[in-house]
């Protein structure tokens, strides 16, 4: 509910009351569990992160099948969010992306959360992009680590223009296009 919340009104314009009304629990519930707004910030991002962890994680399982085809998996795991974002009836938001337009805003600490997440994102693309291209030689020259993280700028964009446009379908449209640049690079047919 809180996150929602700030999803919807940024950090800074999410206020205790409205917290409190959300939640529907009192001020001395709220401080007794958070010492300041900055720690409930902490607290969502904490939360948010290890929620996207446990997604990548499953996907990561959920495409294990394909281990003895680096670029099946590869592809797999791309489909895996092509599908999960096709059903959206609403504009997918990320806290990562609300969190960073606001730095100000949040301890270091919280903002090491949000970069070690991409960084974790960007570790397991490359062991999947590096997998494929030992089976699978491209006969175009990329950079592990930028082709992996073009996968969460494409996400994260994608998230922003969508909700920019009130259009819930565009994420699901831009990972097909990295899938399509995937194809491309390894030549799949």
């Amino acid at each position: 509910m809180t996150t929602q919340l700030v999803l919807e009104n940024g950090f800074a314009g999410t206020t205790i009351d409205q917290i409190l009304a959300k939640t529907q629990i009192t001020k001395g519930a709220f401080f007794y569990h958070f010492k300041s707004k900055s720690d409930l910030a902490y607290y969502l991002m904490r939360h948010f992160a290890d929620s996207d962890m446990s997604v990548m994680n499953r996907v990561l399982a959920d495409t294990q099948g394909h281990e003895r085809n680096a670029l099946e998996r590869l592809i797999a795991f791309v489909d895996w969010f092509v599908a999960e974002f096709e059903g959206l009836n609403e504009p997918y938001m990320c806290l990562y992306a609300s969190y960073l337009y606001e730095p100000e805003q949040f301890s270091d600490d919280t903002k090491q959360i949000v970069a070690d997440s991409i960084l974790l994102w960007r570790k397991e693309l490359e062991e999947l992009l590096e997998g494929a291209k030992k089976q699978v030689p491209s006969h175009v020259e990329f950079d592990l680590a930028s082709l992996a993280d073009h996968f969460t700028v494409i996400m994260e964009g994608a998230f922003i223009v969508s909700k920019a446009l009130n259009d819930p379908s565009l994420t699901a449209q831009h990972l097909l296009h990295y899938k399509k640049y995937l194809e491309l690079i390894f030549r799949v047919k």
